[in-house]
């Protein structure tokens, strides 16, 4: 496949030796202190690499455009699939059968590792190894695809996690290990607009997009950056790992750590406007903000909190099974109107009014879910088990197997479904 290098070798040799190496002594430390702006040198003018001039194997865009962007009628019966075997399907939901199949370049990719969005019937589909393809969702066909760097990261596992955020014409994503950036590239084309090479390697949770800036966790560290420009704004350090995808109200960020602390940060300086302890932590993906609530769920707990104060206006503890040792632990979180929809790692789906808390439904499943939680309607969920895809009736409590897989793999995890709406 002729790849379009966007940066030439002569380009990398140079800014290896002249571009900047970041002053990681003027970064605050962990803990406490003023959040600063991190040290960068002048931005390129050119926009061929990063703006704070680090240009090595690892930052390379590679880019091949196939046909024009379009924006595509949505297939309504589609639901899409990214399987744990690293292969992406279209099901459509109404007669069983499979629409169309895609996979990476790379035949080394072999199971998922990250999400997927669709936007205007243009599905953006990333993978481990730093491919990123944007695709017609009712054929398949590319659009586009990118490749991030001359040189995979560790492990060949650039990218976990991600859900590519698009605001406008711009698509937000960032790698990992030796690649440890943050991409802004043009969501029709995907041409290289700017990156950023962050301090840490550790990059598992997708950036927000907030007010015309970029948020993003990075380990200790959480960024922000002028979203049209990549330039770096502010950051600040925490005593340990920011591990839960940041939500905005559109006056403030939330984000969790890996201990048990919520966050509220002041989206123009990042400073902390309040604290809250939460026993269990693990908020990971499990929080979302609707109707001036924040919704989220620990381990044991459902919350809604007051996004001004930090407050609880409402909790709920997950009930512990008769003759059960401990509670189960709760895994994945839908909203879908006003509702809650969450299973544990004990198989158990939970139905919960958002507004007072009250647990609506507890099922027992049959099948054990190993993926996120898509809502059709008030009587109708889909998950992923390891046999296959699941549509699970809430009101008779029938669990229909509507696709078996065709391969089984030995520790199936990270799965994603997306239903076309």
């Amino acid at each position: 496949m002729k790849k379009k290098i966007l940066l030439s070798f002569t380009l990398l040799l140079t800014f290896c030796v002249l571009g900047q190496t970041k002053e990681s002594d003027n970064y605050p430390k962990t803990g406490d202190g003023e959040p600063v702006p991190p040290k960068m040198a002048p931005s390129s003018q050119t926009n061929q690499y990063s703006n704070n001039q680090i240009g090595t194997e690892y930052d390379f865009v590679l880019n091949d455009r196939y046909r024009n962007y379009e924006k595509i009628p949505l297939d309504k019966d589609a639901l899409i699939i990214y399987d744990y075997d690293g292969t992406i399907k279209s099901f459509n939901i109404e007669t069983k059968k499979v629409n169309w199949t895609f996979a990476a370049s790379d035949s080394t990719v072999t199971y998922a590792r990250n999400k997927m969005t669709l936007e205007d019937g243009v599905l953006y589909v990333p993978f481990h190894n730093g491919e990123l393809y944007a695709l017609n969702h009712k054929t398949g066909q590319k659009f586009w695809e990118v490749k991030i760097g001359l040189k995979n990261g560790a492990l060949n596992k650039m990218m976990i996690n991600q859900i590519p955020v698009i605001h406008g014409d711009k698509l937000y994503f960032v790698t990992q290990h030796e690649n440890k950036n943050i991409y802004a590239l043009n969501k029709k084309t995907g041409r290289h607009i700017w990156n950023y090479q962050l301090e840490y390697p550790y990059n598992h949770m997708p950036v927000l997009y907030s007010n015309e800036k970029i948020f993003v966790p990075n380990a200790p560290y959480f960024y922000s950056f002028d979203a049209e420009t990549g330039k770096a704004l502010y950051v600040r350090g925490f005593k340990t790992g920011m591990y839960s995808r940041p939500v905005s109200d559109g006056k403030r960020i939330f984000i969790a750590d890996l201990s048990r602390d919520l966050f509220a940060l002041d989206p123009e300086k990042l400073d902390i406007l309040w604290k809250k302890d939460l026993p269990e932590g693990a908020v990971d993906h499990k929080m979302v903000y609707e109707n001036n609530q924040l919704l989220l769920a620990t381990s044991h707990n459902f919350y809604a909190l007051n996004p001004e104060t930090g407050a609880v206006i409402w909790q709920t503890e997950v009930p512990k099974k008769e003759h059960a040792e401990s509670r189960f632990t709760l895994k994945q979180l839908e909203l879908f109107n006003n509702k809650i929809y969450a299973y544990n790692n004990k198989s158990t789906f939970f139905v919960v009014n958002s507004i007072d808390g009250k647990i609506e439904k507890e099922i027992d499943l049959q099948n054990d879910p190993i993926s996120n939680i898509q809502i059709l309607d008030e009587n109708t969920a889909f998950f992923y088990c390891e046999v296959g895809l699941i549509k699970l009736n809430l009101k008779t409590k029938k669990e229909d197997l509507l696709y078996i897989r065709s391969s089984i793999q030995s520790d199936p995890k990270e799965n994603y479904i997306l239903l076309v709406r």
